[in-house]
């Protein structure tokens, strides 16, 4: 019996990470999101790292920008975006390129 449970529980685990980081619709920012720089850098080089999508606990949950320096000298970064697959909307992370 303890077996039965446990293939179905992992089949449940399984079914759940198909599903996982995919939606239907792409989410908007909340209102209350800055998407723009507060203001000027707070040092030299530091570029605004617009809001993002995380997933968290089952659910996209928003990350607030912030400032960032870029690790090498000429890296670009690339903000994140949604991606269209055949189960839903995925976010893909921004990153440096």
């Amino acid at each position: 019996m303890k077996i039965k449970a446990l293939i179905v529980m992992c089949l449940l685990v399984a079914g759940l990470q198909l599903q996982a980081q995919h939606v239907r619709f792409r989410l908007n920012f909340p209102v209350g999101v800055r998407m723009n720089a507060p203001g000027p850098s707070p040092r030299h080089g530091a570029i605004w790292i617009g809001p993002e999508w995380r997933w968290q606990r089952g659910q996209y949950v928003t990350v607030p920008g912030y400032w960032a320096s870029p690790r090498q000298s000429r890296a670009v970064w690339v903000p994140g975006h949604w991606q269209y697959t055949r189960r839903g909307y995925k976010w893909v992370p921004g990153r440096w390129r």
